[in-house]
């Protein structure tokens, strides 16, 4: 699958900011009442986290919007399967052919992977637009260091959660985009935005 240079430019986007914000969170220290006021490295990285964020969202969004608005590359129907029958069979036998491949302790060619690998980058996309959704609710009905409102203290307890999944996202994502790159499938030479979007493969 060739990708355009408009997705290729939108997932390193992304991709920063995410890499971004997962990195920034170790180093912040959210100004809640009854605790002392951030300073310094932890304060500067919570106004990072708020600001990269508000461009995560953006970046999100311009992600969704070309989906709908291109007239190539992968179907979205094969991003998001779950309200078809078909789509789903085809799920079915695609991780079935993994685990196959695993046994045998090689992975399939991403070309040759008609629904799994799709699947697991609508599921990134949702799970991205979630959280970056969440942090920005947080960050126009919330004035770091007052009293938080109950509903802004839900969505940022989901946000919380979410921030384990994309933990967990990441590192198998880019752990078995790694390991494609390493067997020669060269997904991540694909991807860069800089490469000649005509050259095969």
């Amino acid at each position: 699958m060739r990708h355009s240079l408009t997705t290729r430019l939108l997932h390193l986007l992304l991709a920063a900011a995410i890499l971004c914000q997962l990195a920034d969170s170790q180093l912040m220290r959210v100004p809640r009442p009854g605790r002392p006021t951030p300073a310094g490295l932890e304060a500067a990285a919570f106004s990072v986290h708020e600001y990269v964020g508000l461009a995560s969202l953006a970046i999100v969004v311009l992600f969704w919007l070309w989906l709908l608005l291109r007239r190539a590359e992968t179907d979205p129907g094969a991003l998001f399967p779950w309200f078809s029958t078909r789509r789903l069979a085809l799920l079915r036998d695609d991780i079935a052919e993994h685990l196959r491949c695993v046994r045998q302790l090689r992975l399939p060619d991403p070309d040759h992977s008609p629904a799994l690998a799709p699947m697991i980058q609508g599921l990134g996309l949702v799970i991205m637009l979630l959280m970056a959704a969440t942090g920005t609710y947080g960050y126009l009905t919330w004035t770091p260091g007052t009293a938080m409102p109950p509903l802004t203290h839900t969505v940022f307890d989901v946000h919380s959660t979410l921030a384990n999944l994309v933990w967990g996202y990441v590192i198998v994502h880019v752990g078995a985009a790694v390991l494609h790159e390493l067997l020669g499938h060269r997904l991540l030479r694909r991807m860069a935005p800089w490469r000649d979007s005509s050259a095969a493969g």
